[in-house]
């Protein structure tokens, strides 16, 4: 017999949709909801591609060149324990400043470090600043340090005490600074000289014990007048200027922090927290060697970092509470509780808002663009009180922005924000610290 086998049928590649046998139908294209979400998210997703477009080409420059490496010849040793590091920052209400920071790394084998830094900026701002640590010279649960700092800040701004709102013509009259709805921007001279012995024990993992004893001079006085700066005594009375004049104290603080924070993953940056939440609480008391009251200053903080997804992609939240005992007659004005800035309460001038009690609560949604670049929104909310019984959600202020960070593995560069708020106004600042590693307990 003859058998013939049959040709066995050509099948073409399967469609999209019909791999599994079953024929898809058409989904139609992009929802409604999708158009509109891409359409609002646009300028957003610009607005990033713009900002870090430069950033992007630093970092591309750096792979390709490898830049970081020349720099490290010029301004380091070759074991990376002593280097000159060129610094420089700008704020919205600062302007720029530029620098130089020495540090040193490790002096006797034990970790000890020296550093010293030094700053100039516009209308002849300046700091400047010595410290020593002693790494694990005295073991690993020990750290004691030494620091002395000096500021001049020759044209800073005072908006009165309170929660007011600003008001941009002045009265006739000089008005006083203790009442809440006199905001009016004004201009002051202030000079800082400072020295501290501080203090890190570590008795188990993530407990600390930071203790601060320091000795200040505050000179704070009339600012030059500069064009339509008006300075602080025209616009305000001395007689409720607490602490016009030259202040000395002595100060003696107590924190306790349990720090967890982490990188959840091993392909975390080290420089991004992603995981944990840190708990700190702080007193300190000031004792006035200069004529007048003594007072205390408290405060705390709270912090979690939640993680989304690989990248990582992190919510960060924080809640930072400070006051001061001593009444609005006692304490000097530049040691009341104060928020505005890129620090607390972003998109409102440095320093905006001060008082006896402040109080602000952040979230932050971050991600990465690359393995060095990460990306943030911010929004801050929070106001000033005069007291912790007077504390409400009546009046609060609402800043909101974004944030891009350039970080190495083991080093942090620079972070980039810019913001707004509820009341106007744009904000745009260049530093080389987090937002949210800033702390007020010893400024």
């Amino acid at each position: 017999m003859l058998v013939v086998a049959a040709a066995a049928p050509a099948f073409a590649d399967p469609l999209p949709g019909e791999e599994s046998g079953r024929v898809e139908g058409d989904d139609g294209g992009d929802s409604v909801p999708r158009v509109v979400a891409r359409g609002v998210l646009f300028v957003p997703k610009l607005a990033f591609q713009v900002i870090d477009a430069p950033l992007r080409g630093a970092i591309y420059l750096n792979a390709r060149y490898n830049v970081s490496d020349y720099y490290y010849r010029i301004f380091f040793n070759d074991k990376r324990t002593f280097g000159i590091v060129p610094t420089g920052s700008f704020d919205t209400h600062f302007g720029w400043t530029a620098g130089a920071r020495v540090a040193a790394t490790d002096v006797f084998g034990e970790g000890e470090r020296l550093g010293a830094y030094g700053t100039v900026g516009e209308v002849f701002r300046a700091n400047a600043g010595v410290s020593a640590r002693t790494g694990k010279r005295l073991g690993d649960h020990v750290e004691l340090g030494l620091e002395g700092t000096f500021e001049r800040h020759p044209n800073d701004t005072f908006w009165g005490i309170g929660n007011g709102d600003l008001q941009r013509t002045p009265p006739a009259t000089r008005v006083d600074p203790r009442v809440d709805d006199t905001a009016l921007e004004a201009r002051y001279r202030y000079e800082m000289e400072r020295v501290a012995l501080v203090g890190d024990f570590r008795p188990v993992t993530h407990l600390h014990l930071k203790t601060t004893a320091a000795l200040a001079d505050l000179d704070v006085g009339r600012s030059p007048k500069n064009g339509d700066e008006m300075p602080i005594d025209v616009v305000y009375d001395p007689d409720g200027l607490v602490g016009f004049s030259d202040v000395k104290h002595a100060y003696g603080e107590l924190e306790v922090r349990w720090d967890a924070r982490h990188q959840q993953s091993r392909w975390d940056s080290r420089q991004v927290y992603s995981a944990g939440g840190m708990a700190a609480a702080f007193a300190g008391r000031v004792h006035r060697i200069d004529p007048g009251d003594d007072f205390t200053r408290y405060g705390g903080e709270l912090q979690y970092f939640f993680r989304l997804a690989d990248g990582p992609k992190v919510i960060a939240t924080r809640f930072h509470l400070e006051g001061v005992t001593g009444g609005r007659d006692d304490v000097p004005l530049t040691e009341l509780a104060r928020l505005g800035g890129p620090t607390f309460l972003r998109g409102y001038d440095t320093d905006r808002f001060r008082d006896r009690v402040a109080a602000v609560g952040s979230a932050e949604y971050g991600w990465d663009l690359s393995h060095l670049l990460d990306a943030s929104l911010f929004v801050d909310v929070g106001r000033v009180y005069p007291s912790l019984n007077a504390m409400s959600f009546d009046h609060l202020r609402c800043g909101f922005g974004a944030a891009l960070s350039l970080h190495g593995d083991s080093y942090f560069v620079l972070q980039a924000s810019v913001a707004t708020s509820i009341d106007g106004g744009l904000f745009f600042n260049l530093a080389f610290n987090r937002a949210f590693d800033g702390s007020t307990s010893w400024r």
